[in-house]
């Protein structure tokens, strides 16, 4: 039973985590995508550096939202 209920407790824990869903965080994340993209395309479109495109995209987008 404790077993169950420290699952279920974890569980709950991410749901309410993952229904934080805010306009500006969908906005935040499509930037983060698009620029992701313009990378990816400016490099040649060449795979295997998918991560560090969106890296280098969401750090840009965190400097400007500094800014």
């Amino acid at each position: 039973m404790k077993r169950t209920t420290s699952i279920s407790k974890k569980t709950s824990q991410f749901a309410s985590a993952t229904a934080i869903h805010t306009p500006q965080l969908l906005h935040n994340y499509n930037q983060i995508r698009k620029r992701a993209q313009e990378i990816y395309a400016a490099r040649g479109g060449i795979m295997g550096m998918t991560l560090n495109d969106w890296l280098k995209a969401e750090q840009e987008l965190n400097q400007k939202l500094k800014s």
